[in-house]
């Protein structure tokens, strides 16, 4: 009678102890249906930098200047210099979102532009978010350029924007009214671009000197690093020799395109990067085989003859 009312008592225990193990894996498993792991991102945030001791000006009417670049303050093109505060996202679980196509809206993007034609670089604050929201609610911003023409309006910022279908458009925003005025149309009145030299032998002469030279002047970030000694025996330093140092401190020398014509610009530089003393460097044109031709550029318009004869031919290649 013991053993049976024993054997009951485990009976009871097994069949309790199945029905809890039972709802221990049934529980278990609804919670992982239902269970979301959280989503991990990374971010990329910008604050606003200071503007002191990182830009320079010279030459008459401030239509040259430097700016540190090793501050976060940049050229935006036209008349302005600007810098950025922004939070936007890198990555999502481990994947890049960086590119236009899945980039996600910032969780804010505000700009500081700084005017270079006042004496104290006056200071116009854009939100981007807000200014293509107030536009076209269904867009956002993923990337701007800042533009300056010879008619009203005459300082814009081209904002490139995007849904969440995917669609592409590029706004226009009025710097002076801070209102997104339309659609981008291609405009007639853009200042005319400096010269960058290219298919000239300029680049390869400056490269040995430790200079690297289009529509601006930098050093080769790895020529002094290197040990090599930077040559500033040029007329740039003869003409003004206060910007020698920040020069070699891998400041960028511009020029306000607005102020310096291209054929200007075309003087300059073959004067500047002359050994100081000399009147102008001799400079060649190089085909697109590297082929270096035996009569010197000496005059902006031989220069753009030049420029347009390699870029003809190489549309007709591209064509064949």
């Amino acid at each position: 009678m013991n053993r049976i009312i024993e054997n009951k008592r485990i009976f009871k225990f097994i069949v309790i102890s199945l029905f809890l193990l039972l709802l221990i894996v049934i529980s278990t498993l609804a919670f992982k249906k239902n269970y979301k792991k959280p989503e991990s991102a990374e971010y990329s945030i910008e604050k606003f930098s200071k503007v002191e001791d990182a830009v320079y000006f010279f030459g008459n009417q401030r239509k040259y200047v430097l700016l540190n670049n090793n501050s976060d303050f940049n050229f935006g093109g036209g008349r302005f210099a600007y810098t950025t505060e922004r939070k936007v996202m890198t990555k999502k679980d481990g994947i890049d979102v960086t590119d236009e196509k899945r980039m996600p809206k910032s969780d804010y993007w505000r700009l500081r532009l700084y005017d270079y034609s006042t004496e104290n670089l006056a200071v116009i604050q854009v939100d981007l978010n807000k200014a293509v929201e107030e536009y076209r609610a269904d867009f956002y911003p993923i990337r701007f350029s800042i533009f300056t023409y010879h008619n009203n309006p005459k300082n814009t910022i081209n904002i490139d924007v995007k849904n969440k279908k995917g669609i592409f458009k590029t706004f226009v925003l009025n710097i002076n009214t801070g209102k997104v005025e339309g659609e981008f149309k291609e405009r007639s009145d853009k200042y005319d671009t400096v010269p960058n030299f290219y298919y000239t032998t300029l680049g390869e002469y400056v490269k040995g000197k430790g200079y690297f030279v289009d529509h601006n002047i930098t050093t080769i970030s790895d020529f002094q690093k290197e040990g090599k000694n930077l040559n500033t025996n040029i007329n740039l330093f003869k003409d003004y020799p206060e910007i020698e140092e920040k020069i070699k401190d891998d400041w960028i020398f511009e020029p306000q395109e607005q102020y310096v014509t291209p054929e200007e610009w075309f003087n300059k530089v073959l004067y500047w990067m002359a050994p100081q003393g000399e009147e102008k460097l001799t400079i060649y044109g190089v085909d697109k085989k590297g082929q270096v031709s035996d009569i010197p550029i000496t005059t902006y318009e031989e220069y753009q003859a030049w420029i347009q004869k390699q870029e003809s031919e190489r549309s007709k290649d591209e064509a064949d």
